[in-house]
């Protein structure tokens, strides 16, 4: 397995979670109300991720191959991405319910905003390990046949990153409302997204030493960022914004993938 291929995928996770922090500079800001327009950035970020999927993970785990036979698509070819999405799916919403104990939240919450601070963090978290995965995939993927786009890595990275920001305006609303300092509050964003790199590594080495899995691999992350975008991104969306908007900044951000795909 070539080296860079590893490196890119932990310094992409590394950007993405640093981009997390970027929540916290609306907190930062006199008179904005970052609730108002942490909406827009969650339906944005739906889009982005939905496209992400749709285009760099199920995909080119479909379109094995070359040529017309690259579109026909099997029973074989789609047990894998089918058992992906639903194992993808699965994980993330099991995660949520294991972190959604309130007494565990009021006895660890303290010094996070409480327990509601602590079941956004721990929510967070956790839904980056699958994240990471997909970053890890992604390049992993790139220069193969699963390749749909020989920069699917870089744009899984960038949607995920976008994605973190409203993320870790998410967890440092909650922490900075209980008088947590803003600078606690955004290496505490940071930290929520620190799986993504360390997730990358292990979907690095399974996907180029088990090829086999790639398309397992793919439809788990397609499968958890589609949950991810449905399950908390819409409903978070929809709470600052009527469903017309939600629905035109999805557009906008799915849109807008598909643009920087095409461009770049």
């Amino acid at each position: 397995m070539p080296d860079d291929i590893l490196i890119k995928a932990v310094v992409a996770g590394l950007l993405a979670s640093l981009a997390c922090g970027l929540g916290v500079v609306p907190l930062m800001v006199p008179g904005l109300d970052p609730k108002r327009h942490s909406g827009t950035g969650y339906a944005v970020a739906a889009g982005l991720m939905f496209a992400a999927s749709v285009y760099n993970l199920i995909l080119p785990g479909l379109q094995v191959g070359e040529g017309e036979a690259a579109f026909h698509w099997t029973l074989a070819k789609m047990l894998p991405i089918l058992g992906g999405l639903f194992i993808g799916a699965g994980f993330l919403s099991l995660s949520g319910k294991l972190i959604e104990d309130h007494d565990l939240g009021e006895r660890l919450g303290k010094g996070v905003g409480g327990a509601g601070g602590l079941l956004i963090f721990l929510a967070m978290l956790i839904h980056s390990i699958p994240e990471g995965v997909a970053v890890g995939v992604g390049y992993t993927a790139e220069g193969t046949e699963y390749a749909h786009n020989p920069n699917m890595g870089s744009y899984l990275a960038l949607a995920i990153g976008i994605h973190n920001i409203p993320e870790g305006l998410a967890v440092a609303i909650p922490l900075r409302a209980a008088g947590v300092s803003l600078h606690k509050c955004f290496w505490l964003a940071v930290l929520t997204s620190v799986p993504q790199p360390i997730a990358a590594v292990p979907a690095v080495l399974a996907a180029w030493l088990f090829n086999p899995l790639m398309p397992w691999l793919m439809a788990f992350a397609a499968g958890a960022m589609i949950f991810l975008v449905v399950e908390e991104l819409i409903p978070e969306a929809n709470k600052t914004l009527s469903c017309q908007r939600v629905a035109w900044a999805f557009t906008f951000g799915f849109g807008g993938m598909m643009l920087i795909q095409t461009v770049l």
